[in-house]
């Protein structure tokens, strides 16, 4: 079974991908830091469940970054 997540994680993780791809990259520890520097006001719960999608999308996409901003 795989993660469920809330369309705010969502929805705030590809934002973060699509201003700050160049910040991010496959490394959880990196990106949780870039998302907290980004978003300073959350729980670290809910820090970590973005930088987990964000992990996710970068993984995903990480030979095509000009498609992860088209298609979000």
């Amino acid at each position: 079974m795989g993660n469920i997540r809330t369309s705010q994680i969502k929805r705030i993780s590809k934002q973060i991908v699509r201003d700050f791809h160049d910040q991010l990259n496959n490394d959880f520890q990196n990106n949780k830091h870039v998302v907290e520097e980004v978003c300073s006001t959350m729980s670290k719960k809910m820090r970590n469940q973005i930088a987990g999608y964000v992990t996710n999308i970068m993984r995903q996409f990480k030979d095509q970054k000009i498609q992860i901003l088209e298609e979000l």
